[in-house]
């Protein structure tokens, strides 16, 4: 794997990053959610998502390794949840090959700096609660859940915690 880097999507990269994040949220969803709904995920799922996004002022990263976006993350302000300096983080994906090698931390702390440099001092997000994986990988950046909750989404009932991460702050590429 050569080296990662984390930068802000281009508007001419939406359709490759949704193909990245289609694949990725296959790959996390797997055995968590039913196999036929992802299985129906078109490639351009995200397209629509990304664009919309990219008007709102949202922070849409992606993480690349030479030519290929092999990640995303979007946040943006929370709505409803939180404080007005209250971000939401929407998504964080990467392909399953370049998880347990650092670059979602990679990934999560350009986006956090991001935050913190459009006046957030707070983030919240929703994960699975059955995805333990995830559920590891924001408790060791500091987000710590809040409450569960139920949704129905294309037919399934899923379990869902709300994390927060009280206090952004600076973190090191290399602390966790």
């Amino acid at each position: 794997m050569r080296t990662v880097i984390y930068r802000q999507l281009r508007e001419s990269e939406q359709a490759e990053a949704s193909r990245q994040l289609t694949a990725s949220y296959r790959a996390a969803y797997r055995g968590l959610m039913d196999e036929a709904y992802l299985t129906s995920l078109q490639e351009d799922h995200w397209v629509e998502i990304l664009q919309a996004s990219m008007e709102r002022g949202d922070i849409c990263l992606v993480a690349v390794d030479g030519d290929t976006i092999v990640g995303a993350a979007v946040c943006g302000r929370s709505e409803g949840r939180g404080d007005q300096d209250c971000a939401e983080l929407y998504a964080i994906y990467l392909l399953p090959e370049y998880t347990e090698h650092g670059a979602g931390h990679g990934l999560y702390c350009e986006i956090e700096a991001r935050m913190r440099a459009q006046g957030f001092r707070s983030c919240v997000l929703e994960v699975l609660s059955s995805n333990a994986r995830a559920i590891r990988f924001y408790e060791a950046h500091g987000f710590e859940k809040i409450c569960s909750f139920m949704v129905e989404e294309n037919g399934m009932n899923l379990s869902c915690d709300l994390m927060q991460k009280a206090q952004l702050q600076l973190i090191s590429p290399k602390s966790v």
